[in-house]
């Protein structure tokens, strides 16, 4: 094959890409704008230039108001039968408040939680939300009333889920330690 044949060729290809790429460019920029840039936050105003020196002190942020929240009234603490001994429970405080919501425990019984996933229905994600709110134990899920678990359900945005999935009846079962392997 001659060379000079494979140079013409590779050049119009060239002069071809290139005018395709100086045409879309052209076009990108005519109708199709770039978006707004949104206003920097507080925390990003600071430019590259601007940027504190390594040697300056590190700005003091100010910690975000909490919301007030009201104190919690405390029960005696409650006497768990386990299966090596018995254990005193520090303040245990009632199945749920006025609106529903469950009152957790500050960390689980004896420093070791259930394994919540094994109601079926629950997966990590689930029970990681449920630990967040201070429920560990298969008996505090067992221990549920009605007003509990619509306000669970609520709170994880799956209405009658608890109730389709049984998660009380499943949590009763597995606190006296039966478990139905399926």
């Amino acid at each position: 094959m001659n060379i000079a044949l494979i140079l013409e060729t590779a050049l119009i290809m060239l002069a071809a890409f290139l005018i395709g790429a100086i045409l879309g460019y052209a076009i990108r920029c005519m109708f199709f704008r770039p978006r707004p840039v949104s206003k920097p936050r507080p925390s990003e105003k600071l430019s590259a230039a601007a940027a504190p020196v390594a040697s300056a002190p590190p700005m003091e942020t100010k910690p975000e108001p909490k919301p007030e929240t009201k104190p919690e009234p405390k029960s005696e603490p409650v006497q768990v039968e386990t299966a090596k001994d018995t254990a005193e429970v520090e303040s245990v405080e009632s199945d749920a408040d006025a609106a529903g919501k469950p009152q957790g425990l500050p960390e689980p019984r004896g420093g070791r939680k259930d394994d919540l996933k094994r109601i079926k229905g629950i997966g990590p994600k689930i029970e990681g939300t449920l630990n967040g709110l201070g429920i560990y134990h298969f008996d505090q899920v067992a221990e549920w009333s009605e007003e509990t678990v619509d306000w669970i359900n609520g709170f994880l945005s799956f209405k009658g889920r608890v109730q389709r999935e049984n998660w009380i009846e499943q949590a009763k079962t597995l606190a006296r330690g039966e478990d139905k392997k399926n």
